[in-house]
Parts: C-alpha cells; structure tokens; sequence
C-alpha cells in the first residue's frame, strides 16, 4: 500500500528531475540555435558578393526570385540537419523581429546585410518522460534499499547499531557544503574558493604524498581541476565572469576555506584532521614552508552533488 510519505517522495524526485531537465534542455537548445545561427552568418557571408540584393545606392531593387531559390536551398540543408532554425529574409534594409523571431546583422560588408532567422526553441513534450523515469527508478531504488534495511534491523536487532562517521557532502547546485549526518546545517562558498576546494580534494587523494607550499607555484594539475569546477559553475549558472587567477591571494581562498569548515565542523572537530588544509605555524618565512595539502583524504570521504 502506497502511503502519503512515498507519494510526497516520488513527487519530490519528480519535480527536483523536472527542473533539472528543463535547465538542462534549454540550455542545449540555445546552444544548438546560437551554433546554427554563426554557421547560416557564415554561408551567407561567404556568399555575400553573388547574392541579388537590393542596393539603394544603385537604385538597384533586387532579384527576388534568385533570393528567393537561395531561401529554399538554405532551408532545405537546414531541414535535413533537423536544425530549430529557419532563415526566412536577408535584405540590405532593416528588418523587424516579431515573436519568435531574431534578427542578426553581417558586417565588414560593402553595405549591412540584415538577416531574418525564425527560431524554435520549445521543448519536445515526449522527451519529459525521461524525468518521469528517473524519478520513478530512484523512488523504486529509495523503496527497496528502505525495505532492506527494515529486514536487516529486524534479522539483527541484537546486533549492536555501529555509526558510520559522516561524510562531507559538496553540493554545486547551491554551492553548499553541508554533512551527510546533518543536511540542515549548510555552509556557503564563494566560486573561487569552492572550486580551489573541490580541485585540492581530488589533487590531493591523486597525489597522497604531495607538498602543497604557499611560496611554490600551484601544481599545473591542480589549476586543471579548478578550471574544470569552475566552468562546471558556469553551466549551472552560478557565474558568468571570467575564470579567477587561482594562484593569486591562495592565503585569502585557504581562509574562506577554513572559516567555511571551522563553522561546519563546529560539533564534529574530530573530522577537521581529514578535510582541513593545514595552518602554518611560526612566523614569518618559516610559516610558508608547510604543506595545506590534504593528506588524509579519499574520494570515499567526500561526495559532489552536481559534479
């Protein structure tokens, strides 16, 4: 029997897979018609010189039935690569867009070409079954391993109950990190230090034996992964700025690291051994000889939600 609680959970799945879809497919649909679009400016460029276009200097008014076959011609190659755009007017006066439509101008031309796109940027309605699957695969999975552990509590109710140590969770979505054992308490980071972050875990559990020091240039592999999260970020639209200097003001993002982990870890210190990059201690040039890298860690100990 279906309870409310397993129908508030399936509706839960559904909407956050509805979402994450609909973000998903439209930014691959602009994508496909922005693409589409710098590939029509190109051929018509390229084809510029030989196209019947109405010159007002000239008093030259055009040859409508040549540029009308170089429509059909170009939509047809259109239609085959099942492209969402259309090119439905190229004139050398200005054109008007209405709904649905855009408008795109050619320079570095003897005169302005204007050009007429109709774009097509709805959703399949067929493909929404897809989020309905997931949804209903992971509500099935979340019933069944329920289930299981139902049958191993009753089978081993003598079995004295062992805690697992909870994991850090790193959440992109809402640039959180929050711990398994405790989902309401979350920390917000900024994009540089977030991404530093996530690329010092996955250099560091590559690389157990590596000696991160603040007065040696990060390790080229360690600025790879950060570039990685941080165009991560940006297609889930947290940002739109340019890539940050990752090796610039490092004490700056370790701090906003650690005060981030310091207000996390408040009530589990024991945990700071494994995902707290290390303090320099001592003064002065001594304090930058030691190593922030993390030592202890394993992928095992963190999970990236939205990766």
């Amino acid at each position: 029997m279906i309870t409310l609680k397993q129908v508030s959970v399936f509706t839960l799945y559904l909407i956050v897979f509805l979402i994450i879809f609909n973000l998903s497919n439209k930014y691959t649909i602009d994508n496909n018609i922005l693409r589409d679009m710098q590939s029509v400016k190109l051929r018509v460029a390229i084809d510029r010189s030989r196209l019947s276009l109405e010159d007002p200097t000239l008093n030259y008014s055009g040859d409508e039935e040549a540029l009308s076959e170089y429509l059909i011609s170009l939509n047809g190659i259109l239609v085959e690569q099942q492209s969402r755009i259309r090119l439905t007017a190229i004139s050398s006066k200005a054109l008007h867009a209405k709904e649905g439509e855009v408008v795109s101008v050619l320079t570095g031309t003897t005169h302005e070409t204007y050009l007429l796109f109709k774009a097509d940027n709805s959703h399949k309605l067929p493909f929404y079954i897809i989020p309905f699957i997931l949804a209903l695969l992971n509500f099935v999975l979340l019933k069944s391993i329920t289930r299981r552990q139902i049958i191993s509590r009753k089978t081993k109710n003598i079995a004295p109950v062992i805690e697992e140590k909870p994991i850090l969770h790193i959440d992109l979505y809402s640039k959180a990190l929050h711990l398994s054992n405790d989902k309401d308490i979350k920390v917000q980071l900024a994009n540089k230090p977030m991404c530093f972050y996530l690329a010092l875990i996955e250099y560091c559990e590559a690389n157990p034996d590596a000696s991160l020091n603040q007065n040696k240039e990060l390790p080229d592999e360690l600025l790879a992964l950060a570039d990685k999260y941080f165009h991560r970020l940006i297609s889930l639209g947290h940002t739109i700025r340019k890539r940050p200097n990752f090796s610039n003001s490092l004490e700056k993002t370790l701090s906003e690291i650690r005060a981030a982990l310091d207000e996390l870890l408040a009530n589990t210190p024991d945990l700071k051994a494994k995902y707290y990059p290390p303090k320099a201690h001592g003064e002065g040039s001594r304090s930058k000889l030691h190593s922030y890298a993390l030592s202890n860690i394993t992928l095992e100990d963190v999970e990236i939600i939205g990766k």
